[in-house]
């Protein structure tokens, strides 16, 4: 029986290798190194996809410890691969293990910043001889993508848009803060409010003028980013797009609802839009709309496949 299993395991693995390779890589940066995993079919081919993470410590793989662990944009990127598609996944910038020579910058951080890393790993994919280089982004990743396709400096070909805001920053914010803490506890919602204004102006608002509960978002070290965020509208980017564009979007999406997708679509000049009714902000399936639920239930579980569909599509948008 040892020797059997011993067998289907060389089995599994011959197969695996002959479906894809994978290394790892580092592109060197005047303020560090990005980490990245690089998977290309074996069989080769001339398409690349750039895997954008979403917001705060994600990494490229689609995990930020206990608190979500979802394995999503592994799971994407072995399904592209399957798919033939060669797939570039990446930790941002002092996230994971894309190291910051000097840690006393990263404070200072802007979005720009995260385009401009975004480029290197374009320029990466080109330097390797693909033909076509498509960025999927999700959630932030999706506004990363969306600057990417309007620099000059760069050369993208189309955009996937996972779970994407379609609404400025500060509404984003305001929408997901409304829904945790409106009606029980209206006073820190006008707070935060506040806040988000104070901070779109380009004020620098103190630790002690910030709630203890409302401190990780507000905190002083990420006003900078938050400022540089809320300073663009992503459906503007869209219209301004010429590359096609695919949006996807989820009906249990708790963080970024139906109307953004379609608030991004109105202005979209070659946008093409699918929707998956029971899938969450993590491209994964649940049976509630409940934010603790989903949060207990979905984000913390790896072992959730992607929503039915969603992979496939993007191969088919990638691969016409």
């Amino acid at each position: 029986m040892k020797r059997l299993m011993l067998s289907i395991t060389a089995m599994v693995i011959a197969i695996c290798s002959v479906v894809a390779q994978e290394r790892e890589i580092v592109i060197a940066c005047d303020w560090g190194d990005i980490s990245a995993t690089f998977n290309t079919p074996t069989a080769g081919s001339d398409v690349a996809v750039l895997i954008v993470a979403g917001s705060g410590p994600t990494d490229r793989n689609g995990n930020s410890g206990p608190s979500l662990n979802t394995y999503t944009y592994k799971m994407l990127s072995d399904d592209l691969v399957k798919g033939g598609v060669a797939v570039l996944r990446y930790d941002k910038r002092a996230i994971g293990r894309s190291r910051v020579n000097d840690p006393t910058t990263i404070p200072n951080m802007v979005f720009e910043d995260f385009v401009d890393d975004a480029v290197r790993c374009v320029d990466y994919l080109r330097g390797e001889g693909f033909e076509k280089v498509i960025v999927a982004g999700h959630s932030e990743g999706g506004e990363i993508a969306l600057h990417l396709a309007l620099r000059e400096d760069v050369a993208v070909d189309g955009l996937v848009l996972l779970c994407c805001p379609g609404f400025p920053m500060d509404q984003i914010l305001n929408a997901q803060l409304s829904a945790q803490l409106v009606p029980q506890h209206l006073g820190l919602m006008l707070t935060a409010t506040t806040l988000m204004q104070r901070i779109k102006a380009g004020e620098s608002v103190p630790v002690e003028s910030i709630p203890q509960e409302l401190l990780s978002l507000f905190h002083p070290s990420v006003q900078p980013f938050l400022c540089s965020s809320m300073a663009f509208d992503p459906a503007e980017l869209l219209s301004r797009v010429e590359q096609p564009a695919l949006v996807i979007s989820g009906g249990r999406d708790i963080q970024v609802t139906k109307d953004n997708a379609e608030r991004l679509m109105r202005g979209a000049k070659r946008g093409e839009h699918i929707h998956f009714e029971h899938m969450t902000h993590v491209l994964k399936d649940a049976d509630t709309n409940d934010r603790i639920e989903q949060l207990v239930s979905v984000y913390t579980n790896a072992n959730i496949p992607l929503t039915d569909g969603v992979s496939n599509a993007v191969i088919r948008f990638v691969k016409p």
